[in-house]
């Protein structure tokens, strides 16, 4: 019997659109899904090793810098996001919201972020200790980030079928929207009419997240 392959396995798969026009909306939209919820805990893992890389870089700005500043007190300024006036709205994109509390996370090598006891001490870590450090974390960024590519051209490819489906009069829209409260209930209503008013006009490709 074949093995079941996990979602991330599945998305990522050299042959996970092969036939993509013939496969059925149904299908499409399962498997577009798919990707959006491997998305969301891609960067979400992302995000957490950009916090860490950003941390050990500071230690090393601090110390390079001969500053008498504690880490920990720094932290805060280290870690603050971008305000909202300083994000780029065309860039802006749809993805489920990641809560690592409510979905398994941290059990699979691509989604979970570098567990290293150096992390909990860097102000302690000498200089070639800090660098190494910092070595690996930017090498799980990478290899999160690659996936995460990955993903994203499964996603375009996916969402582009579909908005040329309803485009192309392949798929009704009100049967969409109906389809996907039978299935999800009354309040999953908006996400089938937000789906069928992106046909109208694509959003931003993933090479624009």
């Amino acid at each position: 019997m074949e093995q079941r392959r996990r979602r991330i396995d599945r998305v990522t798969a050299t042959d996970f659109l092969d036939g993509l026009n013939d496969r059925p909306a149904d299908e499409l939209r399962a498997m577009r899904d798919d990707c959006r919820d491997e998305e969301a805990t891609l960067s979400f893992t992302r995000r957490v090793v950009q916090g860490q890389i950003d941390i050990t870089r500071a230690e090393q700005h601090r110390r390079s810098a001969g500053s008498d500043a504690h880490l920990v007190d720094e932290l805060s300024d280290i870690l603050a996001e971008k305000t909202d006036g300083e994000r780029d709205p065309l860039k802006a994109r749809i993805s489920p919201m990641f809560d690592p509390d409510d979905q398994p996370y941290g059990h699979r090598a691509q989604d979970s972020p570098v567990d290293d006891a150096s992390l909990s001490r860097i102000p302690d870590l000498d200089d070639a200790e800090l660098r190494a450090l910092l070595e690996r974390l930017q090498a799980k960024e990478a290899s999160v980030s690659e996936l995460r590519r990955s993903v994203l051209h499964a996603l375009d490819a996916l969402q582009a079928e579909l908005v040329h489906r309803y485009r192309d009069g392949a798929l009704d829209v009100d049967a969409v929207v109906a389809s996907t409260v039978r299935e999800r209930g009354g309040s999953a209503a908006a996400g089938g009419a937000a789906e069928a008013g992106r046909a109208a006009g694509a959003g931003p490709s993933a090479e624009d997240r």
